[in-house]
């Protein structure tokens, strides 16, 4: 399966139009079957930059599943800062689920698990409730004999290059990481940080390793704009990341990955 990881589009005031044009053309050209999203697909959480957002979408006609980011909270309305479900159901009416997201490929070798880790006041650092943990742990244990693909907004590893800001970190990466290693979830999608990094991180008491991609802000003028293709198959996972430079995207390189079990 091929799939294209986006994270952080941002879109608001800052999404450069000759970007947006070029990612467009790109996601098609690269011949992605799914569209992955780790948040922060708004600037400020207004309903304009959702319809943007989805109108984009629409327009390269490839699925797609979305998780929230802590900029979908609206920075115009406080009450959202204390409570942030009041923004998820602004998200919902958009992109559906907002927690706890099940998607099966069309082979149903390859199962992607999404999950919320936007917190209560404040909105930062991300967090993931003990319910939707346990949920986690319980769903990657039924699929014991498929690959499985989590994505989140917080990152669960930290990225070279990005700010180590307590802030902008997930709470509960240990806790995912140990779920992750224990079900042979093999690969997680993360955003936030604004940095294009691949990272490899192992556990050999278990014989369990977990790839990490960390997506950059493909359409912004800050970081790098990034995102990154990854072909998976049951025993390898080949990231590719693909730049914007003058004139449009491009690859930037290649990382390849081999299931413990090959």
């Amino acid at each position: 399966m091929k799939l294209a990881h986006l994270s952080d589009l941002h879109f608001g005031r800052y999404v450069s139009g000759e970007k947006l044009d070029s990612l467009g053309r790109d996601l098609v050209s690269q011949g992605a079957e799914l569209l992955v999203i780790t948040g922060d697909i708004t600037d400020r959480g207004r309903i304009s930059e959702y319809r943007w957002a989805l109108d984009f979408l629409k327009s390269v006609a490839i699925p797609y599943i979305v998780v929230p980011g802590n900029r979908e909270v609206s920075f115009a309305a406080i009450w959202e800062w204390i409570v942030p479900s009041l923004s998820m159901k602004r998200h919902r009416s958009f992109f559906g689920k907002s927690d706890r997201i099940f998607f099966r490929s069309a082979s149903d070798d390859i199962i992607f698990m999404g999950l919320n880790t936007v917190h209560t006041f404040p909105p930062w650092p991300g967090s993931v409730s003990r319910e939707t943990r346990y949920w986690l742990k319980e769903k990657a244990a039924e699929y014991a004999d498929r690959v499985k693909v989590l994505f989140v907004h917080h990152p669960v590893l930290p990225v070279i290059r990005a700010s180590s800001f307590w802030a902008h970190a997930l709470s509960d990466a240990g806790e995912i990481l140990n779920i992750c290693s224990q079900t042979g979830v093999w690969i997680i999608l993360q955003g936030h940080k604004h940095r294009s990094a691949v990272m490899e991180i192992s556990f050999p008491q278990r014989s369990a390793s977990v790839v990490v991609s960390s997506c950059g802000a493909p359409l912004t003028p800050r970081g790098d704009a990034a995102y990154h293709i990854l072909d998976i198959s049951s025993e390898t996972v080949v990231i590719r990341p693909r730049e914007f430079k003058t004139g449009g995207f491009s690859a930037n390189g290649s990382y390849h990955f081999r299931t413990n079990r090959s």
